[in-house]
């Protein structure tokens, strides 16, 4: 292991004394104009300096990987895979006869993706998602903590080259990009010839794995490309597909769920609706009736699928 580290150290740069910062996101005047106007409606780029944190560097990360596979509390939850899948294929199993932390350390070498899921249960990364709630919530104008619940740190490594298929994702996203570039293609999904109503319907009460990509708009409605220190905002619900550059790419995601969200409980009445044989208004028409739904169907069925997790 100590091998593979110096390795990695030295073929990405890495300097071991990077010195910490306790300041994530810059929150000048045009940060807080940015996030005021596009935070949780539409995608936008955004500064940030999770990269200096000794943290996120690869020799960091490979201990943390071996933490989560030992402790039984995270053991399993995160995910790695090989192979050079296009950006229509879906999610693959992982190789057999590799750990974690091989995946990793053949990172820059093989065709692999690695996603360390939820590593703030881990106590060190625990306390940097910590701070950077409260700093998103000042730059943003929004009490995160009140607003949201349930904030997650991902921790995303991949191979030079390598696509994530087009996907979605129910959390709205900060997708901070610590080394190497990525190119970030994003569609909206709130045009019905993204994801139609009854697909939205399907994804929220868990009936839609797999979206099909729109082979007409190869490129998304928004195309971004992260580089360290570069950041990208994503509506929860707006497909994305990336393409990594010519080097290791480690990214942090930070996904933050609604407390009380009108139009998922809205498309949750609907499809039971549909079920009954009654064809629902969509979502967006008539406020008053979107939240009668979401207040006593949406938050029903919200309660009773937390307590099935339990």
């Amino acid at each position: 292991m100590a091998v593979a580290e110096l390795e990695l150290t030295h073929e990405i740069g890495y300097a071991a004394d990077t010195a910490r910062t306790e300041k994530f996101f810059a929150n000048d005047r045009d940060d807080r104009v940015m996030f005021a106007r596009y935070f949780d409606y539409k995608p936008f780029q955004f500064r940030h300096a999770l990269g200096q944190h000794p943290a996120f560097q690869l020799p960091a990360l490979l201990k943390a990987a071996e933490r989560l596979s030992k402790d039984p509390r995270t053991a399993g939850k995160s995910h790695f895979e090989s192979g050079s899948p296009d950006r229509n294929a879906w999610f693959g199993a992982r190789p057999e006869g590799q750990t974690l932390v091989d995946a990793i350390a053949s990172i820059a070498s093989g065709k692999n993706w690695v996603i360390l899921k939820r590593i703030h249960e881990d106590p060190e990364y625990r306390e940097i998602l910590m701070q950077i709630v409260p700093q998103l919530s000042e730059v943003s104008g929004v009490d995160i903590a009140k607003v949201y619940y349930d904030p997650t740190m991902t921790i995303f490594i991949t191979s030079p080259g390598r696509i994530t298929p087009y996907h979605m994702d129910g959390e709205t996203n900060f997708l901070a990009q610590i080394h190497g570039t990525k190119k970030v293609y994003i569609y909206d999904g709130t045009n019905p010839a993204v994801l139609s109503a009854e697909q939205l319907e399907k994804y929220w009460t868990g009936n839609l794995p797999k979206i099909d990509y729109p082979e007409n708009l190869p490129n998304g409605h928004w195309q971004y490309k992260l580089e360290p220190g570069i950041g990208v905002f994503n509506p929860a619900i707006f497909p994305h597909w990336l393409k990594n550059g010519d080097e290791v790419s480690v990214s942090v995601s930070m996904n933050f769920k609604r407390r009380h969200n009108v139009s998922i409980g809205a498309l949750r009445f609907n499809h039971f609706a549909r079920k009954l044989g009654i064809l629902p208004e969509a979502p967006g028409r008539s406020r008053r009736v979107d939240r009668a739904k979401e207040m006593f169907f949406g938050r029903a069925y919200e309660f009773a699928k937390t307590r099935l997790r339990k």
